[in-house]
């Protein structure tokens, strides 16, 4: 059966967001096939109501596929299981509800179930893509058996590689990633505290990512906790950013440094690499897959010892091309996969579009 329209289902749809920006280039790449499609999702983001519309306002219609991006439970599973046309699933990991039990008991149910959801499901789709081989094989433990890896389809076109003037300020140390008890922000304050006390006080640390309502609690502990070790003045947070902003803190950015426990993915690594930041970054999930061999990847937190080699990489720039061109080599492996191609040749071996 040829498909004529490719519709996307998630939970949420948010500027910024890794997933909401998968869709926004799945719905490019079907489009330049010719395939039309819209996006649905439960939470839309206040600026992106022209991108996206309600889930529940979609009705079915003959020739058309659903694509459902599963990532936490929500109303939306319910909804496309009724719907009587063709589902693939894309797995983007299920974060585990432990981290978030001391902040948000509703976000902690809906985590939970969602992964009870996997167990459930696995025959309601006719294939499955995961964004990587950690996420493919969680499926695989639990009987799903066509399961493709799809790395992230990134637009890189929305990045600018710009050369900043570095020398005589104070160095940049920079982690993108919502606020949220999983990213572990609060071991980056601790990691500031160290470093600041025993290596240098010349630098700051840029936390940016959106902090939802859901999640205030857990900032203004982040907050209190830089209070206690007198650094207010070291780490600063940015939540509502622009791309053009965020390419912006990239560029400034001498160090990535990341403490984060789960990742199904960890886009911002790629980000990373492509401008020429050197990574740091805890074994957590995929990153180890991501980095690919890349980056500098620590499986302990050690403070003194990360905060050791995070001033080696500020300050040693023989070292610090060592690891920039490790990253380049991963970087260009991971665009000459072209995950779009991957994408698209699966749907033509099924049959769903032509050559």
């Amino acid at each position: 059966m040829k498909i004529k329209r490719i519709h996307q289902f998630s939970t949420g749809f948010h500027h910024g967001d890794a997933i909401s920006n998968e869709m926004l280039m799945i719905q490019k790449v079907l489009k330049s096939k010719g395939i039309e499609g819209e996006i649905f999702a439960e939470n839309l983001g206040l600026s992106e109501t022209r991108k996206v519309k309600k889930f529940n306002t979609y009705t079915s219609r003959s020739e058309e596929m659903i694509i459902y991006h599963h990532s936490i439970h929500s109303s939306v599973l319910s909804f496309i299981l009724k719907q009587n046309v063709p589902k693939i699933l894309i797995y983007h990991n299920v974060t585990p509800h432990i981290y978030f039990q001391p902040y948000d008991l509703k976000m902690t149910f809906f985590l939970k179930q969602g992964r009870e959801d996997l167990k459930y499901i696995k025959d309601e789709f006719l294939f499955c893509f995961a964004d990587s081989e950690y996420n493919r094989s969680e499926l695989i433990d639990l009987g799903y058996s066509d399961v493709t890896v799809l790395p992230i389809i990134y637009d890189f076109s929305k990045l600018t590689k710009r050369k900043v003037p570095k020398e005589n300020r104070i160095k940049q140390i920079l982690f993108v990633g919502r606020i949220a008890p999983n990213k572990k922000q609060d071991d980056l304050i601790r990691f500031a505290s160290i470093y600041n006390k025993y290596f240098s006080k010349d630098f700051i640390v840029n936390l940016v990512g959106h902090c939802s309502p859901e999640m205030q609690l857990y900032q203004n502990g982040l907050k209190g906790l830089l209070r206690e070790l007198n650094i207010s003045d070291k780490v600063f947070f940015s939540s509502f950013v622009t791309d053009e902003q965020v390419n912006r803190y990239y560029q400034e950015a001498d160090l990535f440094l990341s403490m984060s426990e789960h990742e199904g993915f960890c886009v911002p690594l790629l980000e990373s690499m492509f401008h020429e930041i050197p990574i740091m970054a805890y074994d957590a999930g995929a990153v180890k897959e991501t980095l690919s061999g890349s980056g500098i990847l620590f499986y302990e937190k050690k403070f003194e010892i990360i905060a050791e080699l995070a001033y080696k990489l500020l300050y040693d720039p023989e070292f610090r091309f060592h690891i920039t061109s490790k990253q380049n080599t991963r970087l260009q492996e991971f665009r000459s996969i072209k995950p779009e191609e991957l994408f698209l040749k699966k749907l033509k071996d099924e049959r769903f579009i032509n050559e």
